[in-house]
């Protein structure tokens, strides 16, 4: 079922916005580069963005009638819609990886910088826990957990000035940004742990909802 969902995502072009938004953030970054933990911070709320207008997009991508006779084919609509959150979380880290690498590659570390291992390391960590919590959040917003658009967008708006308002999200930030990787390395985890929490809740809505 996550292949199929992939293949119907491809054909309907619902990634073509986040790429683009993916490339020119990545032709910024080259442009003007920090360090390479400096750029994964950045990267993140980007990330959080991507992974969410894929999550929707990919949950939104049939009618109704479609829906249901996939999720009969699935087993429930929660499977199905457990099954499109992993479709999106692998579309998201695909283009995802774009401005990581380029973002390592063209990195200005400073000499107290970390080992270059752990740097990569880091990024990497910080790409999939920001990918995953965009998922979380869009998985919670797109049919037939929430079925107004309008809604969806709103929410999602909220979410993110949310996070970017959380005093734990601005110590990892500033952390990154002064090259430093503990606190980063502890929130990761935690980010992952609620992202999968939030989608098994979600998919349990469905089931609910439909």
């Amino acid at each position: 079922m996550i292949a199929f969902n992939s293949r119907l995502a491809l054909r309907s072009a619902k990634w073509v916005g986040p790429a683009v938004i993916v490339l020119l953030w990545t032709a910024f970054t080259v442009a003007s580069p920090g360090s390479g933990l400096s750029n994964a911070g950045n990267d993140s709320f980007m990330f959080i963005a991507i992974a969410c207008w894929l999550t929707v997009g990919i949950g939104n991508i049939d009618d109704q009638g479609h829906r249901e006779l996939l999720a009969a084919a699935t087993g429930s609509p929660a499977r199905l819609h457990r099954a499109r959150a992993v479709t999106a979380f692998t579309f998201a880290n695909e283009l995802a990886l774009i401005p990581t690498i380029a973002g390592l590659a063209t990195a200005q570390n400073p000499a107290h910088a970390p080992n270059p291992v752990v740097i990569v390391i880091t990024a990497l960590l910080l790409q999939v826990a920001a990918t995953a919590v965009g998922v979380a959040i869009g998985t919670c917003l797109h049919r037939p957990v929430v079925d107004n658009t309008g809604v969806a967008l709103l929410v999602s708006i909220g979410a993110f000035v949310v996070l970017a308002l959380l005093p734990p999200l601005q110590h990892v930030l500033r952390d990154l940004n002064d090259d430093r990787v503990g606190r980063a390395l502890v929130a990761v985890p935690v980010a992952i742990v609620v992202a999968l929490g939030a989608v098994v809740g979600a998919g349990a809505l469905a089931d609910r909802r439909n």
